[in-house]
């Protein structure tokens, strides 16, 4: 398991056009840096904005990304906490709303998207120990994956965002022990077909056999089937059909999973990213029209695999010069990407040059 942490560079642009008047045109990959000192660990884009949350700091930035490139938009929003991390952006009875993790306070907090990019606060609600960056919302209803620890088992909570000025908790499922007596951390989710696939890494012992993707049903909030057991230390997810995704940190590998039956989870490959002199120990994972993109964290870059037969996956070039890859977001052909360290870049890649 990985913490998160954020660089950022400057915002470099390319000067184009001869004999007429200047032009502006994003490159393949720009940067901005949202602090000198804060850590940016997620990012959201929703409309013509990018939001980027700094650990450390509590801050949220916006940045403009009409034009290809991350244009900042006023002040950055300063949060009640210290540590802001997961975030979703979605229109709930006419209003953008953003809700947002908060790991250092145990809450998550609702706040309104204006017009301009520009946040506002609007509720919170307390009681959710260790919440991870991984949340996901179906409709008006949000899960968090609740970490967990060294002796208890992590969960997922259940928070309703139907009235977004006062979220509630409506129920919280525990996780299932991998092994006997062992411990499982509820890490990232995915959701699909009304289930919620979670990444559940252990420290426990054998290693080997103490990782597992778990599967619950939304609306009962139960677990469902046997945990799926993957190599140590899976990170985060994301479904594509009826295939799940899953980067392994520690086994530097890309595991593919069918989830035509919820109970009943079974792997299609497990895919070494490392070939050669190049390895690759990946946390963050997106996928969109066949192509998974995966962040290789200790080695800078962006891989990209060909998963339009999640059985038989296949590598493509990959994206170099992208430090410390910590989330993934997908904003139409732009790929956004946090770094993790202290005053780390957040990036914009223009996926049509590659």
């Amino acid at each position: 398991m990985r913490s998160a942490a954020a660089w950022v560079a400057g915002l470099s642009i390319l000067l184009a056009g001869c004999g007429g008047p200047a032009t502006f045109s994003p490159p393949a990959i720009s940067s901005v840096a949202p602090s000198s000192s804060g850590t940016p660990n997620s990012v959201v884009a929703f409309g013509n904005y990018e939001f980027v949350s700094v650990q450390g700091t509590g801050q949220i930035f916006t940045y403009n990304i009409s034009s290809g490139l991350q244009v900042p938009v006023g002040a950055p929003y300063a949060t009640p906490c210290a540590d802001p991390s997961g975030m979703v952006v979605a229109t709930i009875s006419g209003s953008n709303v953003m809700a947002v993790a908060c790991y250092d306070t145990n809450s998550l907090l609702t706040l309104t998207v204006n017009a301009n990019g520009s946040l506002g606060a609007l509720g919170s609600v307390g009681g959710l120990p260790m919440p991870f960056p991984g949340i996901v919302l179906d409709g008006t209803t949000l899960f968090v994956p609740l970490f967990g620890g060294t002796s208890a088992n992590g969960g997922i909570a259940k928070v309703s965002l139907a009235s977004p000025a006062t979220p509630a908790i409506e129920g919280v499922v525990t996780l299932a022990s991998p092994v006997a007596g062992g411990i499982a951390n509820a890490e990232y989710l995915a959701i699909a077909g009304g289930y919620i696939y979670v990444t559940a890494g252990s420290e426990s012992n054998p290693l080997g056999a103490s990782s597992t993707v778990q599967v619950v049903n939304e609306a009962t909030m139960t677990l469902v089937g046997s945990p799926l057991t993957v190599p140590h230390s899976p990170q985060q997810i994301a479904v594509q059909g009826n295939v799940a995704y899953v980067t392994l940190f520690d086994a530097t590998g890309l595991e593919s999973i069918d989830i035509s039956n919820p109970a009943a989870l079974q792997a299609l490959q497990n895919l070494s990213l490392t070939a050669g002199s190049q390895s690759c120990h990946p946390i963050p994972v997106a996928v969109q029209a066949g192509i998974a993109y995966i962040g290789c964290f200790s080695e800078g870059i962006i891989e990209r695999l060909d998963i339009a037969n999640p059985s038989q996956m296949t590598p493509l070039p990959d994206i170099a010069g992208v430090s410390s890859p910590q989330r993934l977001a997908l904003a139409g052909n732009s790929l956004l990407v946090t770094g993790a360290a202290p005053g780390g870049q957040v990036y914009e890649i223009n996926l049509s040059d590659f």
